[in-house]
């Protein structure tokens, strides 16, 4: 919340679902002045993170049905630099992801096979891609364009049953495929971290993220 605010972006939503309220009630003492749309997803447990994106529809459109503008989507469970969005927005592609070229990967992180030009070809867990690996570190831009064929894909995929456990990067996916530009912005050289598990959060706690 910190450095979305920093950088500059004001409209904000949060899909919530385990521990709704206690994650609200933080947001609301941390940052008592801003305003923040929580949106619950009651089938949190049973569902993957593409039926939480696709929650957050009617707070992406316009007030006439329309997607207009251009998102910011991150994975709620990343540690970064304040730095780092500053120079990820910055770069100059429309649609693009934050990666993680240098340092150690392993098959349970979010693969990006990368072409020559720095353009996506495959995003997922692909254990093969660890010969020469890519890691998303879970934030995204869309161009508005962009965005309404994301939300096009998720409803369709979860209507047909696949969408509701997966994530949303198999929709990323399908959007390449449909030949969508999507280039991968390195973001290695800011700290950053995905917390999963309580020996990520204790190494989160020796990161420096003011690097």
């Amino acid at each position: 919340m910190e450095n979305i605010l920093v950088a500059g972006v004001n409209e904000i939503a949060v899909v919530t679902g385990y521990r709704a309220s206690m994650i609200r009630d933080f947001l609301k003492r941390r940052f008592p002045t801003h305003r923040v749309r929580f949106i619950f997803n009651p089938h949190y447990a049973q569902t993957g993170n593409a039926y939480s994106l696709l929650l957050a529809r009617q707070f992406v459109e316009d007030r006439v049905g329309k997607f207009s503008n251009k998102i910011l989507l991150l994975d709620s469970d990343i540690m970064f630099s304040g730095k780092l969005l500053p120079y990820f927005l910055a770069s100059g592609a429309e649609n693009k992801i934050a990666v993680r070229i240098s340092g150690e990967h392993n098959v349970e992180e979010i693969q990006v096979g990368l072409k020559p030009d720095g353009r996506i070809h495959f995003i997922g867990k692909k254990p093969d891609l660890l010969e020469s690996p890519s890691e998303s570190i879970g934030i995204e831009l869309f161009s508005a364009a962009a965005v309404a064929d994301l939300f096009a894909i998720l409803e369709r995929r979860v209507r047909s049953g696949v969408g509701r456990t997966e994530f949303y990067e198999a929709s990323f996916q399908e959007m390449i495929d449909g030949r969508m530009v999507l280039k991968a912005v390195d973001v290695s050289a800011f700290p950053a971290i995905e917390i999963d598990t309580p020996e990520d959060l204790e190494q989160a706690g020796r990161m420096n993220v003011d690097e």
